[in-house]
Protein backbone atom coordinates (compact mmCIF):
# COMPACT_ATOMS: atom_id res chain seq x y z
CA UNK A 1 0.00 0.00 0.00
CA UNK A 2 2.97 2.56 0.73
CA UNK A 3 4.35 1.89 -2.24
CA UNK A 4 1.51 2.35 -4.11
CA UNK A 5 1.30 5.69 -2.08
CA UNK A 6 4.62 6.47 -3.07
CA UNK A 7 4.18 5.65 -6.84
CA UNK A 8 0.99 8.96 -6.96
CA UNK A 9 3.13 10.54 -5.42
CA UNK A 10 6.06 10.49 -7.45
CA UNK A 11 3.48 10.90 -10.42
CA UNK A 12 1.31 13.81 -9.05
CA UNK A 13 4.78 15.40 -8.78
CA UNK A 14 6.14 14.60 -11.93
CA UNK A 15 2.64 15.85 -13.10
CA UNK A 16 2.97 19.05 -11.44
CA UNK A 17 6.95 19.79 -12.25
CA UNK A 18 6.18 19.16 -16.03
CA UNK A 19 3.22 21.99 -15.75
CA UNK A 20 5.21 24.08 -14.00
CA UNK A 21 7.99 23.50 -17.17
CA UNK A 22 5.45 24.27 -19.40
CA UNK A 23 4.83 27.62 -17.99
CA UNK A 24 8.20 28.53 -17.87
CA UNK A 25 9.07 27.68 -21.45
CA UNK A 26 5.77 29.52 -22.63
CA UNK A 27 6.53 32.39 -20.31
CA UNK A 28 10.13 32.71 -22.39
CA UNK A 29 8.46 32.16 -26.07
CA UNK A 30 5.81 34.41 -25.22
CA UNK A 31 6.64 37.54 -27.59
CA UNK A 32 7.37 41.13 -26.69
CA UNK A 33 4.13 43.09 -28.86
CA UNK A 34 6.03 45.84 -29.75
CA UNK A 35 5.37 48.71 -32.50
CA UNK A 36 5.77 52.31 -33.32
CA UNK A 37 3.36 53.38 -30.71
CA UNK A 38 4.41 51.58 -27.64
CA UNK A 39 7.73 52.93 -29.21
CA UNK A 40 6.12 56.92 -29.04
CA UNK A 41 4.81 56.11 -25.42
CA UNK A 42 7.64 54.32 -24.00
CA UNK A 43 9.65 57.96 -25.07
CA UNK A 44 6.68 59.67 -23.32
CA UNK A 45 7.14 58.00 -20.19
CA UNK A 46 10.61 58.96 -20.13
CA UNK A 47 9.39 62.28 -20.04
CA UNK A 48 6.87 60.91 -17.43
CA UNK A 49 8.97 59.79 -15.28
CA UNK A 50 11.10 62.71 -14.81
CA UNK A 51 8.68 64.71 -14.61
CA UNK A 52 7.88 62.74 -11.54
CA UNK A 53 11.35 63.62 -10.10
CA UNK A 54 11.07 67.01 -11.01
CA UNK A 55 7.88 67.20 -8.44
CA UNK A 56 10.14 67.16 -5.59
CA UNK A 57 12.64 69.78 -6.81
CA UNK A 58 9.74 72.33 -7.35
CA UNK A 59 9.52 75.46 -5.18
CA UNK A 60 5.64 74.63 -4.57
CA UNK A 61 5.63 70.45 -4.79
CA UNK A 62 1.90 70.51 -4.05
CA UNK A 63 1.44 72.14 -7.70
CA UNK A 64 3.92 70.21 -9.14
CA UNK A 65 1.86 66.91 -8.20
CA UNK A 66 -1.68 68.48 -9.50
CA UNK A 67 -0.16 69.60 -12.70
CA UNK A 68 1.37 65.60 -13.04
CA UNK A 69 -1.88 64.05 -11.67
CA UNK A 70 -3.54 65.99 -15.23
CA UNK A 71 -0.38 64.84 -17.63
CA UNK A 72 -0.75 61.33 -16.35
CA UNK A 73 -3.98 60.67 -16.42
CA UNK A 74 -4.20 62.13 -20.60
CA UNK A 75 -1.20 60.26 -21.21
CA UNK A 76 -2.66 56.99 -19.82
CA UNK A 77 -5.84 57.66 -21.93
CA UNK A 78 -4.42 58.46 -24.66
CA UNK A 79 -1.95 55.34 -24.65
CA UNK A 80 -4.85 52.92 -24.34
CA UNK A 81 -7.51 54.93 -26.74
CA UNK A 82 -3.91 54.54 -29.19
CA UNK A 83 -4.35 50.99 -28.53
CA UNK A 84 -7.50 50.44 -29.10
CA UNK A 85 -8.09 49.49 -25.32
CA UNK A 86 -11.85 51.00 -24.03
CA UNK A 87 -11.83 51.31 -20.49
CA UNK A 88 -14.60 49.69 -18.13
CA UNK A 89 -17.18 52.37 -17.63
CA UNK A 90 -16.19 51.93 -13.69
CA UNK A 91 -12.82 53.04 -14.12
CA UNK A 92 -14.11 56.36 -15.29
CA UNK A 93 -15.59 56.55 -11.71
CA UNK A 94 -12.18 56.01 -10.18
CA UNK A 95 -10.35 58.66 -12.50
CA UNK A 96 -12.93 60.96 -10.80
CA UNK A 97 -11.56 60.43 -7.47
CA UNK A 98 -7.91 60.60 -8.99
CA UNK A 99 -8.70 63.87 -10.52
CA UNK A 100 -10.45 64.97 -7.30
CA UNK A 101 -7.63 63.95 -5.08
CA UNK A 102 -4.97 65.09 -6.71
CA UNK A 103 -6.04 68.72 -8.47
CA UNK A 104 -7.27 70.30 -5.65
CA UNK A 105 -3.52 69.73 -4.11
CA UNK A 106 -2.54 73.02 -5.79
CA UNK A 107 -4.67 75.01 -3.94
CA UNK A 108 -5.51 73.69 -0.33
CA UNK A 109 -4.94 70.36 1.81
CA UNK A 110 -5.58 69.65 5.13
CA UNK A 111 -3.91 66.03 5.25
CA UNK A 112 -0.96 66.44 2.74
CA UNK A 113 1.28 63.50 3.52
CA UNK A 114 -1.84 61.11 3.42
CA UNK A 115 -3.52 62.70 -0.13
CA UNK A 116 0.09 62.36 -1.13
CA UNK A 117 -0.31 58.75 -0.48
CA UNK A 118 -4.13 58.31 -1.27
CA UNK A 119 -3.16 60.45 -4.70
CA UNK A 120 -0.25 57.36 -5.40
CA UNK A 121 -2.58 54.59 -4.80
CA UNK A 122 -5.70 55.07 -6.67
CA UNK A 123 -3.17 56.55 -9.92
CA UNK A 124 -2.20 53.00 -9.66
CA UNK A 125 -5.54 51.34 -8.91
CA UNK A 126 -6.99 53.40 -11.79
CA UNK A 127 -4.58 52.73 -14.31
CA UNK A 128 -4.88 48.81 -13.54
CA UNK A 129 -8.92 49.32 -13.45
CA UNK A 130 -8.77 51.18 -16.77
CA UNK A 131 -6.67 48.98 -18.55
CA UNK A 132 -9.10 46.36 -17.98
CA UNK A 133 -6.47 44.22 -15.39
CA UNK A 134 -8.92 44.39 -12.37
CA UNK A 135 -9.87 40.39 -11.11
CA UNK A 136 -13.89 40.79 -10.65
CA UNK A 137 -15.40 41.57 -14.46
CA UNK A 138 -13.49 44.97 -14.44
CA UNK A 139 -15.07 45.97 -11.15
CA UNK A 140 -14.10 46.78 -7.89
CA UNK A 141 -15.22 43.78 -5.99
CA UNK A 142 -14.13 41.37 -2.90
CA UNK A 143 -11.18 40.95 -4.67
CA UNK A 144 -10.06 44.85 -4.44
CA UNK A 145 -7.08 43.90 -1.79
CA UNK A 146 -5.54 41.69 -4.69
CA UNK A 147 -6.42 44.20 -7.23
CA UNK A 148 -4.66 46.59 -5.21
CA UNK A 149 -1.30 44.36 -4.84
CA UNK A 150 -1.47 43.69 -8.20
CA UNK A 151 -1.60 47.61 -9.26
CA UNK A 152 0.92 48.66 -6.44
CA UNK A 153 3.53 45.95 -6.76
CA UNK A 154 2.80 42.47 -8.92
CA UNK A 155 2.28 44.22 -12.15
CA UNK A 156 4.71 46.94 -12.13
CA UNK A 157 7.08 44.90 -11.11
CA UNK A 158 6.79 41.60 -13.08
CA UNK A 159 6.72 44.49 -16.31
CA UNK A 160 9.64 46.31 -15.10
CA UNK A 161 11.72 45.67 -17.56
CA UNK A 162 9.26 46.14 -20.64
CA UNK A 163 9.85 49.20 -21.02
CA UNK A 164 13.57 48.91 -21.63
CA UNK A 165 12.63 45.98 -24.72
CA UNK A 166 10.24 48.36 -26.20
CA UNK A 167 12.25 51.08 -26.37
CA UNK A 168 15.36 49.47 -27.93
CA UNK A 169 12.61 47.27 -30.00
CA UNK A 170 13.12 43.89 -28.68
CA UNK A 171 10.09 41.64 -30.39
CA UNK A 172 9.97 38.64 -32.20
CA UNK A 173 12.03 39.22 -34.67
CA UNK A 174 14.57 39.97 -32.18
CA UNK A 175 17.99 39.43 -34.01
CA UNK A 176 16.88 41.88 -37.10
CA UNK A 177 15.73 44.35 -34.63
CA UNK A 178 18.90 44.56 -32.96
CA UNK A 179 20.44 44.62 -37.22
CA UNK A 180 18.30 47.40 -37.34
CA UNK A 181 18.90 49.09 -34.38
CA UNK A 182 22.83 49.22 -34.89
CA UNK A 183 22.39 50.00 -38.28
CA UNK A 184 21.08 53.34 -37.39
CA UNK A 185 22.83 53.81 -33.77
CA UNK A 186 26.40 53.31 -34.67
CA UNK A 187 26.65 56.04 -37.88
CA UNK A 188 24.76 58.34 -35.39
CA UNK A 189 27.21 57.95 -32.77
CA UNK A 190 30.52 57.48 -35.25
CA UNK A 191 28.94 60.91 -36.24
CA UNK A 192 29.05 62.42 -32.72
CA UNK A 193 32.92 60.55 -32.18
CA UNK A 194 34.15 62.70 -34.93
CA UNK A 195 32.20 66.19 -34.19
CA UNK A 196 33.70 66.35 -30.88
CA UNK A 197 37.41 66.44 -31.72
CA UNK A 198 36.18 69.60 -33.77
CA UNK A 199 34.45 71.21 -31.97
CA UNK A 200 36.86 71.33 -29.49
CA UNK A 201 38.96 72.84 -31.86
CA UNK A 202 36.28 75.02 -33.25
CA UNK A 203 34.54 76.94 -29.98
CA UNK A 204 37.53 78.62 -28.81
CA UNK A 205 38.27 79.86 -32.23
CA UNK A 206 34.75 80.93 -32.90
CA UNK A 207 34.87 82.33 -28.86
CA UNK A 208 37.67 84.44 -29.93
CA UNK A 209 36.05 85.53 -32.59
CA UNK A 210 33.41 87.39 -31.83
CA UNK A 211 32.92 87.91 -28.21
CA UNK A 212 29.08 87.74 -27.83
CA UNK A 213 29.70 84.34 -28.81
CA UNK A 214 32.37 83.67 -26.54
CA UNK A 215 30.19 84.82 -23.42
CA UNK A 216 27.10 82.87 -24.22
CA UNK A 217 29.71 80.13 -24.81
CA UNK A 218 31.45 80.37 -21.14
CA UNK A 219 27.66 80.92 -19.63
CA UNK A 220 26.91 78.00 -20.73
CA UNK A 221 29.69 76.11 -19.77
CA UNK A 222 29.35 77.50 -15.95
CA UNK A 223 25.93 76.79 -16.03
CA UNK A 224 26.67 72.97 -17.14
CA UNK A 225 29.18 72.50 -14.60
CA UNK A 226 27.42 73.89 -12.03
CA UNK A 227 23.82 71.49 -12.68
CA UNK A 228 25.30 68.51 -14.54
CA UNK A 229 25.87 66.31 -11.67
CA UNK A 230 21.98 67.49 -10.70
CA UNK A 231 20.80 66.80 -13.58
CA UNK A 232 22.78 63.17 -13.88
CA UNK A 233 21.10 62.30 -10.60
CA UNK A 234 17.60 63.42 -11.49
CA UNK A 235 17.51 61.30 -14.36
CA UNK A 236 19.21 58.52 -12.79
CA UNK A 237 16.43 58.64 -10.07
CA UNK A 238 13.98 58.72 -13.00
CA UNK A 239 14.87 55.65 -15.03
CA UNK A 240 13.25 53.05 -12.17
CA UNK A 241 10.28 55.62 -11.68
CA UNK A 242 9.68 55.31 -15.69
CA UNK A 243 10.31 51.55 -15.57
CA UNK A 244 7.71 51.31 -13.26
CA UNK A 245 5.09 53.15 -14.18
CA UNK A 246 5.51 51.84 -18.00
CA UNK A 247 5.65 48.37 -16.71
CA UNK A 248 1.99 48.83 -15.09
CA UNK A 249 0.71 50.78 -18.01
CA UNK A 250 1.96 48.38 -20.67
CA UNK A 251 1.17 45.25 -18.33
CA UNK A 252 -2.21 46.31 -17.86
CA UNK A 253 -2.75 46.68 -21.90
CA UNK A 254 -1.59 43.31 -22.97
CA UNK A 255 -2.48 41.35 -19.85
CA UNK A 256 0.82 40.81 -19.12
CA UNK A 257 1.03 39.19 -15.33
CA UNK A 258 -1.98 40.50 -14.92
CA UNK A 259 -2.91 36.99 -13.50
CA UNK A 260 -0.35 36.20 -11.12
CA UNK A 261 -2.49 36.31 -8.05
CA UNK A 262 -5.36 33.89 -8.99
CA UNK A 263 -9.01 33.90 -7.72
CA UNK A 264 -8.96 30.19 -7.56
CA UNK A 265 -5.87 30.29 -5.50
CA UNK A 266 -6.82 33.16 -3.10
CA UNK A 267 -10.03 30.56 -2.54
CA UNK A 268 -8.32 27.89 -1.57
CA UNK A 269 -6.22 30.07 0.86
CA UNK A 270 -9.35 30.96 2.29
CA UNK A 271 -10.56 27.68 2.55
CA UNK A 272 -7.14 26.78 4.54
CA UNK A 273 -7.39 29.02 6.72
CA UNK A 274 -10.90 27.87 8.46
CA UNK A 275 -9.43 26.04 11.09
CA UNK A 276 -11.09 27.54 14.03
CA UNK A 277 -14.03 25.21 15.63
CA UNK A 278 -17.39 27.37 15.01
CA UNK A 279 -18.13 27.01 19.23
CA UNK A 280 -15.26 28.45 20.30
CA UNK A 281 -15.17 31.96 17.82
CA UNK A 282 -19.44 32.14 18.58
CA UNK A 283 -17.90 32.09 21.76
CA UNK A 284 -15.64 34.59 21.71
CA UNK A 285 -18.12 37.02 20.18
CA UNK A 286 -20.85 36.79 22.59
CA UNK A 287 -18.41 36.89 25.25
CA UNK A 288 -17.23 40.35 23.60
CA UNK A 289 -20.46 41.50 22.93
CA UNK A 290 -21.53 41.06 26.57
CA UNK A 291 -18.60 42.95 27.80
CA UNK A 292 -19.60 45.74 25.71
CA UNK A 293 -23.14 45.74 26.92
CA UNK A 294 -21.87 45.93 30.23
CA UNK A 295 -20.26 49.02 29.20
CA UNK A 296 -23.33 50.89 27.89
CA UNK A 297 -25.78 49.98 31.27
CA UNK A 298 -23.00 51.08 33.30
CA UNK A 299 -22.56 54.35 31.05
CA UNK A 300 -25.91 55.00 30.18
CA UNK A 301 -26.34 57.45 32.72
CA UNK A 302 -24.41 60.05 30.64
CA UNK A 303 -23.26 58.14 27.97
CA UNK A 304 -26.50 58.59 25.26
CA UNK A 305 -27.09 62.41 27.16
CA UNK A 306 -24.76 64.27 24.41
CA UNK A 307 -28.13 62.72 22.01
CA UNK A 308 -30.17 65.24 23.68
CA UNK A 309 -27.41 67.88 23.64
CA UNK A 310 -27.22 67.46 27.60
CA UNK A 311 -23.46 67.95 28.92
CA UNK A 312 -23.32 65.87 32.99
CA UNK A 313 -22.82 68.59 35.61
CA UNK A 314 -19.58 67.05 36.44
CA UNK A 315 -18.19 67.39 32.61
CA UNK A 316 -17.08 70.31 31.05
CA UNK A 317 -17.83 70.58 27.14
CA UNK A 318 -14.17 69.43 26.49
CA UNK A 319 -13.66 66.69 28.77
CA UNK A 320 -17.11 65.15 28.37
CA UNK A 321 -16.32 64.73 24.50
CA UNK A 322 -12.76 63.30 24.78
CA UNK A 323 -13.45 61.44 27.80
CA UNK A 324 -13.08 57.88 25.89
CA UNK A 325 -13.95 59.56 22.72
CA UNK A 326 -10.87 58.31 21.02
CA UNK A 327 -10.82 54.92 22.87
CA UNK A 328 -14.25 54.13 21.04
CA UNK A 329 -13.40 55.07 17.98
CA UNK A 330 -10.50 52.81 18.05
CA UNK A 331 -13.16 50.03 19.50
CA UNK A 332 -14.87 50.33 16.56
CA UNK A 333 -11.90 49.65 14.33
CA UNK A 334 -11.05 46.27 16.81
CA UNK A 335 -14.78 45.33 16.03
CA UNK A 336 -13.98 45.29 12.18
CA UNK A 337 -10.96 43.32 12.40
CA UNK A 338 -13.21 41.30 15.07
CA UNK A 339 -16.07 40.80 12.39
CA UNK A 340 -13.63 40.43 9.24
CA UNK A 341 -11.48 37.29 11.23
CA UNK A 342 -14.50 35.82 12.37
CA UNK A 343 -15.68 35.12 9.06
CA UNK A 344 -12.22 34.88 7.63
CA UNK A 345 -11.12 31.73 9.94
CA UNK A 346 -14.47 30.14 11.15
CA UNK A 347 -15.37 26.61 10.26
CA UNK A 348 -17.98 26.72 8.61
CA UNK A 349 -18.61 29.61 6.09
CA UNK A 350 -21.34 32.13 6.81
CA UNK A 351 -23.79 31.26 4.52
CA UNK A 352 -23.83 28.32 6.45
CA UNK A 353 -23.64 29.26 10.01
CA UNK A 354 -26.73 30.82 11.83
CA UNK A 355 -25.25 31.48 15.05
CA UNK A 356 -22.19 33.41 13.37
CA UNK A 357 -24.85 35.19 11.27
CA UNK A 358 -26.41 36.26 14.67
CA UNK A 359 -23.11 37.31 16.18
CA UNK A 360 -22.68 39.62 13.42
CA UNK A 361 -25.76 41.11 13.93
CA UNK A 362 -25.30 41.38 17.85
CA UNK A 363 -21.44 43.06 17.79
CA UNK A 364 -22.34 44.91 14.32
CA UNK A 365 -25.51 46.88 16.36
CA UNK A 366 -23.57 47.03 19.37
CA UNK A 367 -20.68 48.96 17.15
CA UNK A 368 -23.27 50.55 15.77
CA UNK A 369 -24.69 52.07 18.91
CA UNK A 370 -20.77 52.86 20.39
CA UNK A 371 -20.63 54.69 17.17
CA UNK A 372 -23.26 57.02 17.23
CA UNK A 373 -22.54 58.00 21.04
CA UNK A 374 -18.98 59.17 19.83
CA UNK A 375 -20.19 61.32 16.43
CA UNK A 376 -23.16 62.87 18.83
CA UNK A 377 -20.45 63.62 21.79
CA UNK A 378 -18.13 65.09 19.21
CA UNK A 379 -21.63 67.20 17.47
CA UNK A 380 -21.79 68.73 21.03
CA UNK A 381 -18.38 69.45 21.34
CA UNK A 382 -18.29 71.04 17.86
CA UNK A 383 -21.89 73.43 18.79
CA UNK A 384 -19.65 74.58 22.03
CA UNK A 385 -16.22 75.05 20.39
CA UNK A 386 -16.87 75.35 16.74
CA UNK A 387 -15.09 73.02 14.08
CA UNK A 388 -11.60 72.16 13.74
CA UNK A 389 -9.46 70.11 10.73
CA UNK A 390 -9.13 66.80 12.94
CA UNK A 391 -12.87 67.06 14.70
CA UNK A 392 -14.09 67.05 10.57
CA UNK A 393 -11.47 64.40 9.82
CA UNK A 394 -12.76 62.23 12.64
CA UNK A 395 -16.19 62.97 11.78
CA UNK A 396 -16.14 61.75 8.11
CA UNK A 397 -13.95 58.68 9.01
CA UNK A 398 -16.54 57.54 11.76
CA UNK A 399 -19.71 58.75 9.27
CA UNK A 400 -17.59 55.90 7.25
CA UNK A 401 -18.07 52.99 10.24
CA UNK A 402 -21.37 54.01 10.84
CA UNK A 403 -22.35 53.03 7.00
CA UNK A 404 -20.23 49.95 7.07
CA UNK A 405 -21.29 48.47 9.98
CA UNK A 406 -25.51 49.47 9.36
CA UNK A 407 -24.62 47.86 6.05
CA UNK A 408 -23.00 44.39 7.91
CA UNK A 409 -26.07 43.88 9.50
CA UNK A 410 -28.41 44.24 6.02
CA UNK A 411 -25.51 41.83 4.50
CA UNK A 412 -26.56 39.07 7.25
CA UNK A 413 -29.95 39.15 5.32
CA UNK A 414 -29.38 39.94 2.01
CA UNK A 415 -26.68 39.67 -0.25
CA UNK A 416 -25.04 42.70 -2.17
CA UNK A 417 -21.66 43.50 -2.95
CA UNK A 418 -20.57 44.86 0.86
CA UNK A 419 -16.78 45.87 -0.14
CA UNK A 420 -17.48 47.30 -3.35
CA UNK A 421 -20.00 49.65 -1.79
CA UNK A 422 -17.66 50.66 1.05
CA UNK A 423 -15.16 50.96 -0.90
CA UNK A 424 -16.45 53.34 -3.58
CA UNK A 425 -18.14 54.95 -0.58
CA UNK A 426 -14.97 55.97 1.62
CA UNK A 427 -13.22 56.71 -1.84
CA UNK A 428 -16.15 59.45 -2.34
CA UNK A 429 -15.90 61.04 1.13
CA UNK A 430 -12.18 60.82 1.21
CA UNK A 431 -12.75 62.79 -2.41
CA UNK A 432 -14.66 65.38 -0.53
CA UNK A 433 -12.34 65.95 1.96
CA UNK A 434 -9.93 66.64 -0.90
CA UNK A 435 -12.02 68.73 -3.32
CA UNK A 436 -14.09 70.80 -0.73
CA UNK A 437 -11.99 73.87 0.85
CA UNK A 438 -12.41 72.82 4.12
CA UNK A 439 -10.29 75.62 5.63
CA UNK A 440 -12.62 78.37 4.41
CA UNK A 441 -16.21 76.39 4.72
CA UNK A 442 -14.19 76.13 8.86
CA UNK A 443 -13.56 80.12 9.31
CA UNK A 444 -16.94 80.79 7.49
CA UNK A 445 -18.57 77.49 10.00
CA UNK A 446 -17.03 79.51 12.85
CA UNK A 447 -17.34 82.91 12.20
CA UNK A 448 -21.38 82.44 11.67
CA UNK A 449 -22.12 80.43 15.05
CA UNK A 450 -19.68 82.56 16.97
CA UNK A 451 -22.93 85.42 16.43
Amino acid sequence: MEEQNAIVDRELSGVNNSKLVEEIQEEKRQPLKVDGRDKIFACIYLALGYGFIQIFRGVDIFQNFAIFTAVYTIVVMAYLYVRGKRPPKESYFWMVMLLGIGIPYAWWSIMPLLQMLALIFVAAYWTLAASGGLMGKQKTSQWVVCDSLNALFVVPFSNFVCHVKVLFGETERREDTKKSLAAKILPIGLGICIAIPILIIALPLLASADPMFGKMIMNSSFYIRENLTIYIIQIILSLPVTAYLFGLIYGGIYSRNTDKIKEENVRAAGRNVRVIPDSALHTAVLVVSAVYLLFIVLQGRYLFSAFAGIRPEEFTYSQYARQGFFELCDIAVLNLGVLLGTNLFTRTERVKNVWLRRGNVLLSVLTFLIITTAISKMMLYINAYGLTNKRILTMVFMIWMLLVFGMMIVWQYKVFPIVRISAMVGAVLFTLLCVVPIDYCIHAFNFYFSY
